[in-house]
């Protein structure tokens, strides 16, 4: 029987359409409750939510003889508004090893809509982080998510990933290019003041964009961000004189800057359209050209309502329309994409065998507590025995001593981790069983119940866990 202990709910732009996908969205304030909401379920021992704008994922680590799938179905169609059958329908679900492949692949960018991004490790790292704040993550999900995250950082720096590779924003701006051709000469107007908005303000500038407006609902923020993108500017271009390449706009006031913007570009957490049908037909009274307008939605839920692409002159493109757009992996791509893949496999095999050397730790943190005992005692015989040694050599032959018990754990700990790698996917009850009479057959007496989560077993494991905000 295998054991089902990681598991995996949830939606993303690879199986999921935008207008069914933005219901699954959680308000980024308000994941904090929604973990602890998940974490108050019958069985579940961790919990991790992962929400961006083209995902929403729970990854959790249960016990399987309390844990019910219907909690978590239950829920969902509460959040969602979905029947539990359209929640079946609509979700996707992954547990053990797949969940695990998932995660690294998602934390790589390979399951992003732009392959290869690398906004979404960030935005990984601190689902990960806000979990470990709330309480939520533990041993299990620390240890994948670390390794995952890791991972991540080492194939951006050993692949040349990135240099292929589009973020949404860049994405939209390169689409924008191909619509048009050229975009220097047009009109651009970015609503918001995110990390997006920003990355694509960026993306404009070093395209050539010279007409690059900011606005948003909080007034503050989009004069911050306008400062902010006009100091980088005069550095990038070595100015002796402050010069403004953006400027702001009032969002009172959107009709009349929509009006004579050629390409908008929308990223906010809002959670309903700021661009309407009504906006818009009070656009259409005061542009004085019909010349073609481009949409970029870059938001989920959606900030302009899709309905006012059927409008004459106007062209709308949301998240997935993107994607669709611009999928043509190049060969370049796809080389470094499968040496990833390949690398991925090693890693992912990597974490369930520490998965399943877990079972074995009660044996070794009672190993490491009896050399440490043996060592003591053998030191403080020796000291009294033979008061003449300085501290020196009491230090070389403390040294000494740790090097010889170090060569005798070697057997015992391989032995043992071997042992519960073998009988991991029997019935957990008998795996204990079997894992402990052959502990006891090695001279150990721990009861390996109840000692999986504690502190001192953890203690014990070479896994370091650290939490990366940046």
């Amino acid at each position: 029987m295998v054991v089902v202990k990681i598991l995996l709910y949830g939606v993303s732009h690879k199986t999921t359409p935008i207008e069914i996908r933005e219901n699954y969205t959680i308000e980024e304030q308000k994941v904090p409750e929604q973990l602890a909401v998940i974490k108050s379920f019958s069985g579940v021992e961790e919990a991790v939510i992962l929400s961006t704008c083209n995902r929403t994922e729970y990854y959790l680590y249960i016990d399987q003889d309390e844990f019910k799938h219907g909690d978590m179905l239950h829920y969902l169609s509460k959040h969602t508004g979905y029947e539990i059958s359209e929640v079946i329908s609509t979700s996707y679900g992954k547990s053990n090893q797949d969940a695990v492949d998932h995660l690294f692949k998602v934390a790589t960018g390979l399951d992003s809509l732009i392959i290869g991004e690398t906004q979404i490790l960030s935005q990984v790292k601190q689902a990960f982080a806000l979990a470990i704040e709330q309480k939520t993550s533990g041993p299990i999900l620390n240890s994948l998510f670390n390794k995952a995250i890791s991972f991540s950082k080492k194939m951006h720096t050993k692949t040349n990933l990135d240099q292929l590779s589009y973020n949404p924003g860049t994405a939209a701006v390169k689409l924008c290019k191909e619509e048009w051709e050229t975009i220097t000469d047009k009109r651009f107007l970015l609503i918001g003041t995110g990390k997006m908005i920003r990355l694509t303000a960026k993306t404009l500038f070093y395209q050539g964009v010279t007409h690059i407006t900011l606005t948003g609902r909080n007034e503050q923020k989009v004069n911050d961000l306008a400062h902010e993108l006009n100091l980088w500017a005069q550095n990038a271009k070595k100015a002796d004189q402050l010069t403004r390449y953006f400027f702001t706009a009032d969002f009172n006031h959107l009709p009349m800057s929509l009006a004579v913007a050629d390409g908008i570009i929308a990223a906010t957490k809002a959670q309903h359209y700021l661009v309407t049908e009504r906006i818009i037909e009070e656009v259409a009274t005061i542009r004085l050209t019909k010349k073609r307008q481009l949409f970029m939605d870059l938001a989920v839920p959606r900030n302009i309502e899709p309905s006012i692409q059927y409008r004459e002159d106007i062209q709308v493109f949301d998240m997935d329309q993107i994607s669709f757009r611009l999928d043509e992996v190049d060969a370049d791509k796809d080389k470094i994409v499968k040496k990833i893949l390949a690398d991925l496999s090693e890693e992912v095999a990597d974490f369930k065998q520490w998965y399943q050397e877990r079972k074995a730790v009660p044996y070794l943190q009672e190993l490491a507590l009896q050399t440490i005992e043996i060592k003591e005692d053998t030191l403080a015989s020796l000291e009294r025995k033979l008061p003449e040694l300085t501290e020196h050599q009491l230090l070389l032959i403390g040294k000494h001593l740790q090097s010889v018990i170090n060569q005798m754990k070697r057997k015992p700990i391989d032995s043992l981790k071997e042992f519960a790698r073998k009988k991991s996917s029997n019935d957990p009850k008998d795996t204990k069983n079997e894992l402990k009479s052959f502990a006891r057959a090695l001279g150990f007496s721990v009861e390996i119940e109840n000692t999986e989560e504690s502190p001192e077993v953890l203690a014990i494991e070479s896994e370091e866990i650290s939490i990366e905000r940046n």
